[in-house]
């Protein structure tokens, strides 16, 4: 019996270990009601495609979401690059007493932000260095004068859904 439960515990935390966090997100007010559950879930993809968000989570607090758009201007950034008309704007903090990073990238107590947004070019807009150096998977822009840098995600479709 006792090595039934050990096999059935065993299996449970393997299996809990490749689940994505579920993140509680905090939303700027005035976001509507319909546009909650589209924006939870473009985080939760965001966390899933960026697997340093994912396997560093318990280094991250603070999550926020406020839903950005063009607001009708065709020469934003986001518009003329990548043919956004709404996104969403997405910042978490590094814990000040953060474990397991990097000394170099100075991260404790920093804010990560990034910029999702869905079609024509759905994805991810990694709006720092160590934004993208957190993330894992965005590549990662040494530029001063120009430190995004984009991630093709097709799920981030979702958000043609934000009204």
């Amino acid at each position: 019996m006792k090595k039934f439960i050990l096999v059935v515990l065993t299996t449970l935390l393997l299996g809990a270990c490749g689940k994505t966090p579920d993140k509680t997100v905090a939303m700027e007010q005035g976001i509507p009601t319909n546009n909650q559950p589209i924006i939870q879930q473009a985080v939760k993809q965001l966390t899933t495609t960026c697997i340093g968000l994912n396997q560093r989570g318990y280094d991250l607090i603070n999550w926020h979401a406020t839903q950005a758009s063009n607001g009708g201007n065709p020469y934003n950034y986001h518009t003329e690059t990548w043919g956004w008309n709404r996104w969403i704007e997405v910042t978490v903090e590094v814990r000040p007493n953060a474990r397991d990073l990097p000394k170099e990238w100075n991260a404790r107590g920093q804010v990560l932000k990034y910029d999702l947004g869905g079609s024509p070019q759905p994805g991810i807009d990694g709006k720092t260095t160590l934004s993208q150096l957190m993330c894992g998977t965005l590549p990662v822009s040494n530029d001063p004068d120009n430190p995004d840098t984009f991630l093709a995600v097709p799920e981030m479709q979702v958000l043609d859904q934000l009204k």
